[in-house]
């Protein structure tokens, strides 16, 4: 490809700070590379634009600016903006086939095999296999983990399960409007409460936990979901903007303040097909289970924009409401359906947290779901 002028760098890092943050960064930098971003190419400690503009100096400088915006090109399928950018500036790099975007080694079942061309030898680049599985920091992770099975919960409805939901504030929990919809009419919803805690021990024995009464209120916002996906055609006609099966319910107590609550998103960053997930959940009534999928990620269907994320994490009747969260345990969806084909399901279903919380705040609830 062409250097890049100084004014198409600028242009570049400023259109990328809307997609990526340092984390995505980093896994671009590694795919693209084999190097970590902040021990090689650049100093993190700056605004976003700057470590932007910053790191494609450097990657012009070392001939790998291509191989940079190729990861990009490919893991943001759903930025129709950032793609025209990259076909504008680096055509080579929008040009590559998906079938093998980062130029492997393939071998044969006589362990012959093509070698990477020279071009895309970046150290280290041939042997990240699975690029949207990063690497993680084990400490960091099970401090996440149990973060997170602190703030999930089991929906009761007078003292039976009825559902999953989970802390979005510190005193909000976020569910779907489904679970709760039959007795939401005639203060019916002073039937339910959430049991956070209930969980199986290393023993064996089980942890009943503490169930949380709601307020008053009761009901903050709900939204429906679409009539077609209590059918067995979910997609026709497909769920409007509005359609997007939650319920945002107040409790009694302020819950989130001792047990933290997940920060809904300002926006969805788009998922490459593939992508992990997990799902915490509380499956067939019972206690918390984590639902790990390093491959989940499945296409959304037409049309574009469809208000709905789709996945092949594992779940179960009960786990209506979970969260969905990315391997940072990075609230990402909410869930709520699978696919209702007998037999062989293909696929689940959530609905994008950053939607949600794009909802509450336009009717005027955003102080109920803070960042955490």
């Amino acid at each position: 490809m062409d250097k890049l002028t100084g004014a198409q760098v600028s242009e570049l890092a400023k259109a990328l700070s809307t997609t990526v943050n340092l984390d995505d960064l980093g896994n671009f930098v590694y795919v693209a590379t084999g190097d970590q971003l902040e021990v090689y190419w650049t100093d993190v400690a700056k605004p976003l634009v700057s470590v932007l503009r910053e790191l494609v100096i450097r990657l012009e400088q070392e001939g790998q600016t291509g191989n940079f915006l190729k990861a990009i090109y490919v893991d943001r399928p759903r930025r129709d903006d950032i793609r025209q950018l990259i076909a504008r500036l680096a055509p080579e790099a929008a040009a590559e086939t998906l079938t093998n975007p980062y130029d492997l080694v393939v071998l044969d079942k006589d362990n012959r095999g093509t070698q990477p061309s020279a071009a895309t030898l970046g150290p280290g680049l041939q042997r990240n296999i699975k690029p949207h599985l990063r690497m993680l920091d084990p400490a960091l992770w099970i401090a996440g983990m149990n973060d997170t099975l602190r703030r999930v919960c089991r929906i009761e409805i007078d003292g039976s399960p009825a559902g999953t939901g989970f802390l979005v504030g510190p005193r909000a929990v976020l569910t779907n409007w489904h679970v709760v919809e039959a007795v939401a009419g005639q203060n019916g919803l002073s039937a339910v409460s959430c049991r956070f805690d209930y969980a199986r021990k290393a023993d064996g024995s089980f942890n009943e936990g503490e169930a949380a009464a709601l307020s008053g209120t009761a009901l903050l916002h709900h939204r429906p979901y679409a009539p077609a996906e209590m059918t067995a055609a979910p997609d026709e006609p497909p769920p409007s903007a509005t359609e997007l099966d939650f319920a945002l319910l107040e409790l009694a107590g302020n819950t989130g303040t001792e047990r933290g609550w997940f920060a809904l998103p300002g926006r969805d960053d788009a998922l490459g097909q593939g992508s992990p997930l997990i799902i915490a959940q509380h499956p067939h009534g019972g206690p918390i289970k984590l639902a790990i999928d390093t491959e989940a990620i499945l296409p959304t269907p037409a049309p574009p924009g469809r208000p709905r994320l789709r996945y092949a994490t594992n779940t179960d009747p009960g786990s209506s409401g979970s969260p969905c969260l990315s391997m940072e345990w990075q609230l990402l969806a909410l869930h709520h359906f699978g696919d209702p084909a007998w037999g062989e399901p293909t696929f689940n279903q959530g609905v994008p947290a950053g939607l949600i919380r794009a909802d509450i705040e336009a009717a005027g609830l955003g102080a109920a779901i803070p960042a955490a």
